[in-house]
């Protein structure tokens, strides 16, 4: 879990040195015990939100956008009128807590600093509420809280609290992932999956990490790495820890005599070049009701250029998506992919194909055709969806 403390910037010291209540939570600042007038013309007290910038466990003093969040009733002047500046707009910052409202006052020049954009807030909302009573103040007394997000990462995901992102992340909590394969494409998914708020990753595969290997996965493996010949689910496993919790390798091939690797998945992605092996591997997810994807590739030279296509077929247990054969080559050519040719870019685009599909699936992107199969033509740049019988 994310849980080391953060490291405050200087604005931030001087808003707890001022008086102010501060809680770090869903990767906003929130400021607490806000004075401010309801419509009824009393008094009452709400909190402001914005998003914060943090590098590691520092928060940056970078106010970024003007704007900010209102957790409270609709604000209004001393005489119960609405304050000019507010408009109705929600924004989740948790699952849990949501602001109602958005304030927005940028002056000419825009904020110095975190300091600046809150006290400026906090007199807009507080000097209506101090004109009925004199008594009331936005700094009842310091406090800094940091309420835990209980995401499975190692540092905050300040990237969905700044896009407002919180409720539809929570689409992936209570996922467990199976990723068979950490090949090529197998790489790429794993990329994509580890920056989701899904629970647990489960990567499988028996093969080793070797040059070509490197040269068809996201980023760049160290060379002392690869003279050590790790294990790829070992490899990645310990790669992708540095950012999400909860991936256990297994450094094996599956097959039909150990699929209860399987047991607790919620999802799986099929990756593996293995195709002796994958129609027991697809019958057993299919009997458990277990959805999955498999995905395939095939590359072909033809005068001198590489063509080929690229599939990725669902298997949901609500649609029907029939077999899904590897990708045919005309006329008997080789499959140059065998071969170990380098097309990283073929590879990220079939497993982002895969990644879209599974989001789709949980609801996180919207999905007009629900189809059951893409295919990618390399040649004519062709993409075909096939959509449920």
């Amino acid at each position: 879990m994310s849980t080391a403390p953060l490291v405050r910037d200087p604005s931030m010291s001087r808003l707890l040195d001022d008086g102010y209540n501060l809680v770090i939570q869903g990767g906003h600042l929130i400021v607490r015990r806000m004075p401010y007038v309801t419509s009824a013309g009393v008094v009452a007290y709400g909190s402001l939100a914005y998003p914060v910038t943090v590098s590691g466990d520092r928060i940056n003093d970078d106010t970024g956008d003007h704007r900010i969040w209102f957790i409270g009733e609709q604000p209004c002047d001393e005489h119960g009128r609405a304050l000019p500046a507010v408009s109705p707009q929600g924004r989740a910052i948790t699952e849990e807590l949501a602001a109602s409202f958005m304030i927005s006052s940028k002056p000419p020049t825009g904020y110095t600093d975190q300091h600046a954009k809150v006290t400026s807030y906090a007199r807009i909302l507080s000097h209506p509420a101090q004109a009925i009573d004199p008594t009331v103040t936005p700094t009842p007394g310091a406090r800094w809280d940091e309420i835990e997000d209980g995401l499975p990462f190692v540092y905050r995901d300040t990237a969905s609290s700044r896009a407002g992102l919180a409720a539809l992340n929570c689409k992936f909590r209570g996922q467990k992932i199976a990723i068979v394969g950490l090949g090529g494409t197998g790489s790429y998914i794993l990329d994509q999956v580890a920056k989701t708020w899904v629970d647990a990753i489960e990567l499988i595969d028996g093969d080793f990490l070797d040059n070509h290997n490197a040269f068809r996965a996201p980023g760049a493996a160290d060379v002392e790495e690869l003279r050590r010949r790790p294990n790829k689910a070992e490899y990645y496993a310990e790669l992708y820890s540095h950012m999400h919790t909860g991936i256990t390798p297994h450094p094996v091939y599956l097959d039909q005599d150990n699929l209860s690797l399987l047991d607790g998945c919620t999802f799986a992605f099929l990756a593996a070049a293995d195709a002796t092996t994958l129609p027991a591997i697809m019958a057993w997810l299919t009997e458990r009701q277990i959805p999955y994807i498999d995905v395939g590739m095939g590359v072909e030279e033809v005068d001198g250029h590489l063509s080929g296509l690229l599939r990725m077929t669902t298997h949901f247990p609500e649609r029907a998506a029939g077999p899904a054969p590897a990708p045919a080559l005309a006329g008997g050519r080789v499959d140059e992919y065998d071969r170990n040719i380098q097309a990283a870019d073929l590879n990220a685009f079939n497993a982002i194909l895969a990644v879209i599909a599974w989001k789709k699936y949980l609801g996180y992107y919207a999905d007009h055709t629900q189809a059951v199969e893409t295919l990618y033509k390399l040649f004519t740049g062709e993409i075909r969806n096939r959509a449920t019988e």
